[in-house]
């Protein structure tokens, strides 16, 4: 997989280079510490996928998305942040950005979510929908609860609910739990707490992946608490469910 990676920071930009290049099958192809020197470049290159950050100098990470989905829809792109307002987030929705993390950003993480992006790109189609699997436009009628699912899907590892979606979406708790029950028939607490045991089984495929560590990655900082309540939810435990699906390597 063939990564460029933009950032003005040179602590991070030397840290993702070394990190990702360690990692078999993976070559970072291009550095950059501004968006114009690697807009030009992308089209030579062809990236699977772009590490971008927002706030840089002269030119952001969000003008440089929107250049390069004028050119190339394939491209995978994975923003890095220390901005988490859900104007930029919205944004980058719009642009199909496949995931927004907020700096400081665990290694872990972003190599999960790279590895999600391999999986997405082992088919001969390289022009396959990046952001599958998550729910569409035409799937939800109302706007603010599509804007409320983005959200999740955009920060389901931190720590998030209710109210801070809200104050998001500038409306007021019980108004946004109202539309949300009305129009996914569930409660969006309920909603978070599935769309992260969804994302919890992806992970617990990976053996690499301890069960403490996947309930951080889903957004529990007590892995006994993570395990409880998968179980109860699944009828099975974390360490169960890795098993029946690798019964070789329990």
């Amino acid at each position: 997989m063939r990564i460029v990676i933009v950032d003005d920071e040179p602590k991070i930009r030397n840290g993702l280079n070394n990190l990702l290049n360690k990692r078999e099958g993976w070559e970072v192809i291009g550095v950059y510490e501004g968006a114009r020197k690697a807009l030009l470049d992308i089209s030579e290159k062809r990236p699977d996928v772009i590490i971008t950050d927002i706030k840089m100098p002269e030119f952001n990470g969000l003008d440089l998305i929107a250049h390069i989905r004028e050119r190339d829809s394939r491209i995978a792109i994975v923003i890095l942040s220390g901005y988490g307002e859900f104007t930029f987030a919205q944004r980058a929705i719009e642009l199909g950005v496949y995931r927004y993390l907020t700096k400081p950003t665990k290694p872990r993480e972003l190599i999960q979510v790279l590895k999600e992006i391999e999986q997405k790109q082992i088919s001969d189609d390289k022009k396959e929908d990046f952001r599958e699997g998550q729910v569409q436009e035409k799937d939800i009628p109302n706007l603010l609860v599509r804007q409320a699912v983005d959200y999740i899907e955009l920060y389901f590892s931190g720590k998030i609910g209710l109210k801070i979606i809200a104050e998001e979406l500038y409306i007021s708790p019980n108004y946004l739990s109202e539309l949300f029950k009305k129009n996914m028939g569930m409660n969006l607490s309920d909603y978070l707490l599935e769309y992260r045991m969804k994302k919890a089984k992806e992970y617990l495929l990976q053996p690499e992946y301890k069960v403490s560590d996947v309930s951080k990655m889903v957004g529990f900082q007590d892995s006994r608490y993570f395990s409880i309540t998968f179980k109860k939810m699944n009828q099975i435990t974390p360490l169960e469910f890795r098993n029946s699906k690798h019964p070789l390597k329990s």
